[in-house]
């Protein structure tokens, strides 16, 4: 009867090691659990090489900090019922933090201000919203760099001079505050007549078409502004097909293949260079600091840098105009 007893003992004792065990390795388990971030840009086309940059700092990122992410976005920048169904999608699948570049500064906010609701941390990365419901937000001081953009036109104009502007997507914030900047500096130069901002609606063609019809038009234009990279290489384009080089000078924004190309044959005679690697990278490493609880800057600014041919070939330029896009 007393080895029984014993026998009955051990065995309670022996399942209340394995429970404990059980439950110190769960709740282990449960506090090694990787952060969970989706990522939503404003598109996911390949042919700009700007967000594929800066997927890349956010894979970067990701590896550093041990985080797991998704990066989602529409096939065009216009498409902000697309980009809204996406976030929604998002919120039900319960992350631990949103990173979000907004398609439209003001038709976002309600899904924002509902991530926020929802107890999902939200990082804006490259272009804001009309809200504060960010824990912070990553970008480029754009007005800052259309200021940068409008300086390095004013410094090419010696007499009168008629200036344009080519945008992507009106409603964003980016554009908006670029587009800000760059009259900030030349709209009450004197001399300069600016023609308008022609919407480019985010396509490298539409830009083209707008711009090669604008040169027709106005054939004493000085000067075109892109406000980002496809705008840039379809106004490019036209000036090269329309034999204006030269004669029509081109200021851009980024720098991909194509524009390196039209920089380098004087096509185009600066751009306003953005850090999209360090955008990504930064967005991915801000989310995991606030989803552990650390406050963060509310807004980070990336920096911007204006490039011409004549510092594009410096050292520490070359570094920032061929990230080392798509290498682990």
């Amino acid at each position: 009867m007393a080895g029984s007893h014993k026998w009955v003992t051990t065995a309670v004792a022996l399942l209340l090691i394995a429970v404990a065990v059980f439950v110190y390795g769960h709740n282990g388990l449960s506090a090694k659990k990787k952060i969970e971030v989706t990522v939503i840009l404003k598109t996911i086309d390949t042919s700009v090489e700007f967000w594929q940059v800066l997927i890349d700092g956010v894979h970067e990122a990701a590896q550093e900090f041990n985080v797991n992410v998704q990066v989602w976005g529409t096939k065009s920048e216009t498409d902000v019922d697309e980009q809204i169904a996406l976030v929604e999608k998002a919120i039900l699948n319960k992350p631990d933090a949103i990173v979000l570049a907004a398609t439209d500064y003001e038709r976002l906010v309600p899904v924002a201000e509902k991530i926020k609701k929802s107890g999902i941390k939200l990082i804006i990365v490259d272009s804001g919203i009309k809200s504060d419901a960010a824990d912070s937000i990553v970008t480029t001081d754009n007005v800052s760099a259309g200021r940068e953009a409008g300086e390095a036109m004013k410094s090419l104009i010696k007499d009168k001079a008629k200036i344009a502007i080519i945008s992507y997507v009106k409603s964003a914030a980016s554009h908006i505050d670029r587009e800000k900047g760059v009259h900030e500096v030349l709209e009450n130069y004197p001399g300069i007549e600016m023609l308008g901002t022609y919407n480019g609606e985010g396509s490298e063609q539409n830009s083209y078409l707008l711009a090669m019809e604008m040169l027709q038009q106005h054939n004493d234009v000085f000067g075109i502004i892109g406000l980002n990279e496809p705008t840039t290489v379809g106004a490019g384009r036209a000036i090269q097909e329309l034999g204006l080089k030269g004669k029509v000078q081109l200021i851009g924004f980024d720098s991909s293949f194509n524009e390196i190309k039209l920089l380098d044959e004087g096509v185009m005679n600066a751009t306003v260079l953005q850090r999209p690697f360090q955008m990504g990278y930064l967005s991915i490493k801000t989310a995991m600091e606030v989803v552990k609880g650390k406050k963060a800057a509310k807004l980070i600014d990336t920096g911007s840098l204006l490039i011409t041919k004549q510092n594009m070939y410096e050292e520490e330029n070359q570094k920032l105009l061929f990230p080392f896009v798509g290498n682990e």
